[in-house]
């Protein structure tokens, strides 16, 4: 039987043991060798022989209803299978060609096949009373298998068995790939998963959410030199992947952060006894991290989760509830002894669920004998309006058609790139969400139609204003990987006509404004959660602060009146690297009275001096003030304001109370997240901010940006779309049509075909590819010239990518770029974006 249906199994179902074995080979491939890729996986069409199966009888607490067992199976090839000589199709083995690049630029492509294997598994199925009536198999091998290869060069001009490595490497990588499925570790297979039970589904059942309030350490410590705090949240079964974690202070008895994380649980979970762990540690620039304590609290408790006889998840909680509210200690001992205690609050937020549907009756179910209708007719359950939060799942499955571009036939000088478009692509992708980097697929070497089949499960904060940004880029031996092409879509605009609960779309997605082209297939799904955010919580990490103007509303002594045109002012973003913006007296005015704006009159300040900050790490930054007054003794105050209390998309006018000067810079500023309070000791300021979410061209000054987007301009569409607009607004007086570039001509016809209709200001509001259109204006009539100043001055900030044509110039740059990572990790501070970046899933 099994050789019948070994025959017809289609091999694209075996894509997945092509990524295992490209996984477990890499893992144990030697330094020399530079890149791996297998490919061209062939079953053959001998099968593996079945010698024997065996079914025990349940154990004392074990369910009736599950299966458990053992067999045994063997595989030799056919005598006639050999390199030397051509295989007929009843001989040919298993087998598969791997492709090995070192130093040399072409790779070496060899043939492995499988010649022996036998082993003993164990196995245990799980019924349900669902279709197909088994809900999860786990196989687990008693011990090692045993493989015998045979490795053999696919080329005439190089014999690769003169290296007895590479036969050793095949061994060793597809040895070490079964290990981690030998007793005691096993490999689960969801069945109902695999059939597409969860299609209409997202995997996580809620989100934890965790309130980091403070923590406390009383008395002395082995350890004396904890002073930079920071406390994370994790899962113990997958703590890199689901890190998340706060702001370091420079605080080591009573830190104060007053953050917000969150981590995604799921069904798993409850089985696996997986625990939410929440820690404190002390940041170290040299050695590990050292922790001050931790608290964790079983999934199965949070959720209230319920495991059958069977085996299977039959309950969680459906309702929100508060699992924690209070200290706690963290460091082992009881609350009465501990010194070193954390103030938390964690709460359980489940999905939105949906009725299950009765396979049996044609996805009808029947209720006291009536039938009702299939699930997705169902009545739903309401959803409360605000809830507009939930668990996005994006699976990226391939890319097809990845080319780097004719720089040639490229018409803009600036957009030419010194890529050669005959070179075959190494690709992987990279996921953001707001903007904000989340996850990135494995590299699929020399391969322009790569299958990831990867799969990213992220809480979103708020749905509506979410947008999803794809880009694929190619990997280059010693420089920075350029974009391919990359695309930004809102959210919103993929679900535009669904209207129920869950949410779901594939779609193929074009990649563009980068150094090449192609699309990439995407399945995207959405759920939301029973949980109400504020709408400080509801922003993006990743956004532009403008600033409008900054006021002198009241300065008191030591500031003195008279000397007003000697005052200046610093505003800083407590980063590491700081960034620092200043205003300087000679641009100070004084409002006129019949200014709104000024709150009374002869109030000095600078107005309509725009400032524009790039935003990468919002709900960890604060904006400092400082107000300086004189030269040589210079009169100073400063003040601060948290950006993660502020509402994206809004104006803001911020009274900020002035306190004796304090660097952002300093330890003292950073010991807590704490408000400073308006009521400064030396007066107020008074600014006028509002946040962009999302990238624009301020971030183009940024070095991380840099070499995350290397050839590519997301802004390229706002920038035609803007041209069009400048241009019909000069030519409004002349019909005739001047200009002579086809992108621009074709962007004016479709801006006039749009002026007239009341949905372009709509348009003009969304963040159609990198950037929120929308200055001020609390309702879409409101647009008006000062929006698009604010617009057209952000753009004219853009600094155009410019890329090496040298090669070697580029691979300089890609040293700079390590050499300069080693040293900013030692002289920058905790809070940087290279520390952030850590918290990036990547595959494998």
């Amino acid at each position: 039987m099994i050789e019948k249906i070994w025959r017809s199994i289609d091999p694209e179902f075996f894509v997945l043991v092509e990524d295992l074995l490209e996984d477990t080979i890499k893992s144990v491939q030697p330094d020399v060798v530079k890149f791996m890729k297998v490919k061209d996986l062939d079953i053959g069409v001998q099968a593996p022989r079945i010698q024997s199966i065996r079914v025990f009888p349940s154990l004392p607490g074990q369910p009736d209803e599950s299966i458990f067992g053992e067999a045994s199976f063997s595989f030799h090839a056919h005598p006639s299978a050999s390199f030397s000589g051509t295989l007929n199709d009843a001989a040919k083995p298993p087998g598969i060609s791997i492709q090995l690049k070192a130093g040399i630029d072409t790779p070496i492509t060899v043939r492995a096949e499988l010649m022996a294997f036998s082993g003993k598994i164990r196995f245990k199925v799980l019924t349900s009373p669902e279709i197909p009536f088994v809900s999860k198999v786990t196989i687990a091998f008693t011990r090692n298998p045993i493989i015998e290869t045979g490795v053999m060069p696919l080329t005439k001009h190089f014999n690769i068995m003169h290296l007895p490595m590479v036969k050793a490497l095949v061994n060793q990588g597809i040895s070490l790939g079964f290990a981690e499925f030998v007793d005691p570790k096993s490999m689960t297979l969801d069945i109902q998963a695999l059939m597409g039970a969860d299609a209409v589904d997202v995997r996580a059942i809620g989100v934890v959410k965790v309130e980091i309030r403070e923590a406390s350490r009383l008395g002395s410590q082995t350890i004396q030199d904890m002073e930079d705090s920071y406390a994370t949240l994790s899962l113990s079964n997958q703590p890199k992947k689901t890190l998340s974690s706060t702001r370091v202070l420079t605080n080591d008895k009573d830190p104060r952060w007053n953050e917000t994380l969150y981590v995604l649980v799921n069904e798993d979970d409850i089985l696996a006894d997986t625990k939410v762990d929440i820690k404190v540690w002390d940041a170290d620039k040299v050695k590990y991290d050292d922790l001050w304590g931790s608290v964790s609290l079983p999934v199965k408790d949070i959720v209230q989760g319920q495991i059958d006889k069977l085996g299977n998840v039959s309950h969680w909680c459906k309702e929100e509830r508060v699992v924690f509210d209070g200290w706690a200690p963290i460091d082992g001992k009881s609350e009465a002894k501990s010194k070193i205690k954390l103030n938390y609050k964690l709460s359980f937020h489940p999905k939105y669920t949906l009725p299950k549907a009765d396979l049996l009756h044609g996805g009808a179910q029947k209720d006291n004998g009536k039938e009702t209708k299939p699930e997705h007719q169902q009545q739903q359950e309401p959803l409360n309006p605000d809830h507009n939060n939930g668990i996005l799942s994006i699976q990226i499955h391939q890319a097809v058609d990845l080319e780097i571009g004719d720089p040639e036939i490229i018409a803009a000088d600036e957009n030419k790139h010194p890529y050669n478009p005959n070179q075959i692509v190494s690709p992987y992708a990279i996921m953001y969400i707001n903007d904000n980097k989340v996850f990135r697929t494995r590299t699929k070497m020399r391969n322009p139609s790569p299958h990831w089949n990867a799969v990213s499960e992220n809480f979103i904060a708020d749905y509506k204003n979410a947008t999803i940004r794809i880009s694929v880029k190619n990997s280059v031996d010693l420089e920075r990987d350029p974009v391919i092409g990359t695309k930004c879509i809102p959210l919103s605009d993929l679900f535009i006509d669904q209207k129920d609960t869950f949410k779901g779309v594939q779609k193929w997605i074009p990649l563009d404004n980068g150094i090449g082209f192609g699309k990439v297939l995407l399945t995207i799904k959405y759920k939301p959660v029973k949980l109400s955010l504020s709408r400080e919580l509801q922003g993006a990490n990743v956004a532009t602060l403008v600033v409008d103007y900054v006021s002198l509303t009241d300065l008191k002594p030591p500031f003195d009146p008279k000397y007003i045109n000697n005052t200046k002012v610093v505003l800083a973003l407590n980063l590491d690297p700081a960034i620092i913006k200043r205003l300087k007296p000679k641009h100070m005015k004084q409002q006129q009275s019949s200014d709104e704006l000024a709150a009374q009159n002869g109030m000095y300040g600078w107005w309509h001096q725009h400032l524009y900050f790039p935003l990468s790490m919002r709900y960890r930054t604060a904006l400092y003030v400082h107000i300086h007054q004189g030269s040589l003794t210079a009169t100073k105050a400063s003040g601060r304001i948290w950006l993660k209390n502020l509402v994206d998309e809004e104006w803001h006018d911020i009274v900020v109370g002035l306190h004796p000067y304090c660097s952002e810079k300093s330890k003292e500023s950073n010991r807590n997240q704490d408000d400073w309070g308006i009521d400064g000791e030396l007066g107020q300021v008074t600014l006028r901010v509002k946040v962009i979410p999302g990238f624009s061209p301020v971030h183009t000054h940024l070095h991380s940006y840099k070499k995350d987007m290397v050839g590519a301009d997301p802004f390229h569409d706002d920038a035609i779309k803007a041209k069009a607009q400048q241009w019909i607004q000069e030519q409004s007086a002349d019909n005739n049509d001047t200009t002579a570039d086809p992108e621009l001509k074709e962007a004016v016809q479709q801006e006039r075909e749009k002026k007239e209709d009341t949905e372009e200001l709509k348009y003009s509001r969304r963040r159609s590819s990198s950037m929120s259109s929308e200055y001020g204006a609390e309702d879409d009539s409101d647009i008006g010239d000062d929006d698009y100043k604010y617009m057209q001055e952000m753009r004219s900030m853009f600094k155009s990518p410019k890329i090496r044509r040298n090669s070697v110039s580029r691979k300089l740059a890609w040293c700079t770029d390590k050499a300069k990572n080693k040293m900013d990790s030692i002289r920058d501070g905790f809070n940087s974006e290279a520390r952030a970046a850590r918290n990036v899933t990547k595959e494998g």
